[in-house]
């Protein structure tokens, strides 16, 4: 991982990118509107953290950065997922995607010696580690043959007074 924060900071901008068009390619490829869904408001989060980074960059440095558009993600390098992925198999190869995004901006947090670069790096290191939870948790509910109710939760088991 490179040490200076504008290649950092670079990097980060390219892949939020990029993470946004992954999304929007998972979502192309649901065929159920509930997971398309899920996948466009991933893509939508994942623009908000580009819009983000670039804004903090180009009020850091005074320029836009000079960012190659590429393809291929030079840090979470999440898996293709085949054109008929079910929803299960995408959630898995996005999890580990939001893993490796976090991985990288906790890094870049501990890295930081400006406070302003360590703030920015440790909100994007949560809302990754947030995605990762959230995805984790649709893997769970996607993949048991368990209905997850308290007792409290279900009306025919309210006592009645």
């Amino acid at each position: 991982m490179q040490t200076d924060v504008k290649s950092i900071i670079e990097t980060a901008i390219a892949e939020e990118k990029k993470a946004n068009r992954f999304y929007l390619n998972l979502a192309s490829q649901m065929k159920e509107k509930g997971a398309r869904m899920k996948f466009e408001i991933m893509a939508d989060l994942e623009l908000k953290h580009y819009e983000s980074l670039l804004t903090y960059y180009e009020g850091k440095f005074g320029q836009r950065p000079a960012i190659k558009e590429v393809e291929v993600f030079t840090i979470v390098r999440p898996e293709t997922p085949s054109r008929t992925a079910s929803f299960e198999e995408a959630i898995k190869i996005i999890m580990d995607t939001e893993q490796r995004a976090y991985e990288f901006y906790k890094k870049a947090s501990e890295r930081s010696t400006d406070p302003k670069d360590k703030k920015i790096f440790k909100t994007l290191a949560k809302m990754e580690q947030a995605h990762f939870e959230q995805f984790r948790t649709e893997y769970n509910y996607a993949t048991e043959n368990v209905i997850r109710f308290s007792s409290e939760d279900i009306p025919w088991m309210m006592e009645v007074g």
